[in-house]
This record gives C-alpha cells, structure tokens and sequence, in this order.
C-alpha cells in the first residue's frame, strides 16, 4: 500500500508533481527533487491522485502502473475467461493457480487505479489468462498492446531477476 510524504519544510503539507523530478509542497510551497526522498532497493516514488508517495516493493514482485481506468477491467476479463475455460478444460497448471487468479480478479475488481504490485506467480496466472483470452478473443489482443506487453515484460524480469 502507497503511502504519501510528508513536506520536509512544514511537516504536514504533501508532495504533488510540479515537473519531471520535480516537485512542490501543497501547503507551504518548498521545493524537493526525486534525490530528497531516499528510498531503499525495495521501495518505489509513485504519483498517485496527485500526491507522491511511497510503493514498497517486496522481492521479486512487479509493479505495474495502468494510465488508464480501463485497465482493471481489461485484465479482469482475461481472469473470468481463463477461470470460465478452466472449468471444461485445464488452463492452470496448478490447483493454488486458481485460487490466485480469483484473488487477483477481486484486487483488480478493488482498485481500478493501480499501481499494483504483483507476485511472480500472480504474473504467472496473468499472461496465462491472457493467453486463453487472446486465444477465445483474437480481437481482444489488439485493444491494448503495449499494456499487454508490459505485463508479459514484468512477468519475465520476476523469472529472471537481476543479480544484485
């Protein structure tokens, strides 16, 4: 879960965007840049409804930022199909893989806005969705690209990650 900072200066007013790595407090005014705010390996500045906060990150897991409402239910409908397909025939590998695609169904069903931060397995589940979806629905692959290929980027790097 996101949580917002806190201006420096005034201590109460928050951080809102002002230019690329810039940004200026709501209440007092005071400046700061993205090297102000010190985050650790598994932390992430995020925008969101304005204000800059905090996305902790655990190992491993993704996040992936929509820039549209119409995201959620783009990848909730790759979730009820594959769930509905998975009834006749098998789409999951795994019995857990069932349970985590209705879980992340009810996240996205949650909070349409995102960013959401996303387990290696619930990745998994994901493009696996997308998969049964782009197969039933051809048309249904073209609506979002480069949405779709972020989530297929994110599940490869939660299969590889970097050496650090």
């Amino acid at each position: 879960m996101p949580v917002p900072i806190l201006c420096h200066v005034c201590h109460s007013g928050r951080y809102r965007p002002e230019n690329a790595g810039v940004y200026r407090c709501r209440s007092c005014g005071s400046r700061a840049t993205d090297s102000t705010f010190p985050v650790q390996s598994d932390e992430r500045l995020v925008v969101l409804a304005g204000e800059l906060q905090i996305l902790t990150v655990p190992n491993g897991h993704q996040v992936i930022t929509p820039d549209r409402r119409c995201y959620a239910p783009h990848l909730g409908a790759s979730l009820s199909i594959a769930l509905r397909v998975h009834r006749t025939r098998p789409v999951f590998r795994q019995i857990e893989d069932v349970g985590t695609a209705e879980d992340l169904l009810s996240v996205l069903d949650a909070d349409e806005r995102g960013p959401w931060v996303l387990s290696p397995a619930q990745l998994g589940v994901l493009t696996r969705a997308m998969d049964v979806r782009n197969a039933s629905l051809p048309s249904a692959s073209r609506q979002y690209p480069d949405f779709d290929a972020e989530i297929r980027a994110a599940h490869t790097r939660s299969r590889h990650p970097r050496a650090t």
